[in-house]
């Protein structure tokens, strides 16, 4: 089993309430129905990534939600006990997302560029990867909380994945698979690669994420339809 899993949309909805459920949608009307004006203008979706923490933060606030993301915390909002790092990622329903950030890794001793020259996946391993599960795993509930947006309708569907610590693993070089250019290591035993593509990317130095649309779309009980961009009131 691997440690991050994708949670079932009853799971999703008993994990944040109804309440969140419900002013998640108004604090999305709020944030992205305007931007239908340059939608219909032809021009792109602009949101910065600390909108999506926000929007989670002040839909929680009734239960004691904070934000929390300023700080060197691996969770952008706290709920209690529960820790969610948030993601906007954007893309079409059926094909892969566009990528966040996981792990930035500035440190030269993590020796990024060396390790990929080598194809050293231990020490990227242990440069990159280590550090985050240490942080990640520190108490408390984690879910990496993902606001996946399709570009073309701005429509926004809530996938969450529950990490599961006791299934966190130690370094396999079989987990560890590098493409052909030596630009990317690809982790494969953290999340199962149908559903998401978690990997280390050499040319900015950090940890990144994107999740297969195509099994989302095909497995619409692992994901909460939240906004229908414009039918939203």
């Amino acid at each position: 089993m691997y440690a991050l899993v994708p949670m079932s949309r009853e799971e999703i909805i008993n994990n944040l309430l109804p309440t969140t459920i419900t002013n998640l949608k108004q604090e999305l009307h709020y944030r992205i129905y305007p931007c239908k004006r340059d939608l219909d203008k032809g021009r792109p979706f602009q949101i910065a990534k600390e909108a999506w923490e926000y929007i989670l933060a002040d839909a929680t606030e009734w239960n004691g939600g904070e934000w929390v993301g300023h700080g060197n915390n691996p969770e952008d909002v706290r709920v209690g006990s529960k820790k969610y790092d948030v993601k906007g990622l954007g893309g079409k329903w059926t094909t892969t997302s566009g990528e966040a950030s996981v792990k930035q890794t500035l440190s030269a001793s993590a020796r990024i560029d060396e390790s990929f020259l080598a194809e050293d996946s231990k020490l990227l391993w242990e440069g990159v990867v280590a550090p985050w599960m240490d942080k990640i795993n520190n108490g408390g509930e984690y879910f990496v909380t993902v606001f996946w947006r399709n570009k073309l309708t701005l429509s926004i569907r809530l996938v969450m994945f529950k990490l599961h610590m006791d299934n966190l693993p130690v370094y396999d070089p079989e987990g560890c698979v590098f493409n052909k250019g030596k630009t990317q290591m690809a982790i494969t035993n953290i999340v199962d690669p149908e559903q998401a593509k978690l990997y280390i990317l050499r040319s900015k130095h950090r940890m990144e994420l994107r999740i297969k649309g195509k099994y989302f779309n095909e497995h619409p009980d692992r994901y909460l339809d939240l906004y229908d961009f414009g039918q939203t009131t």
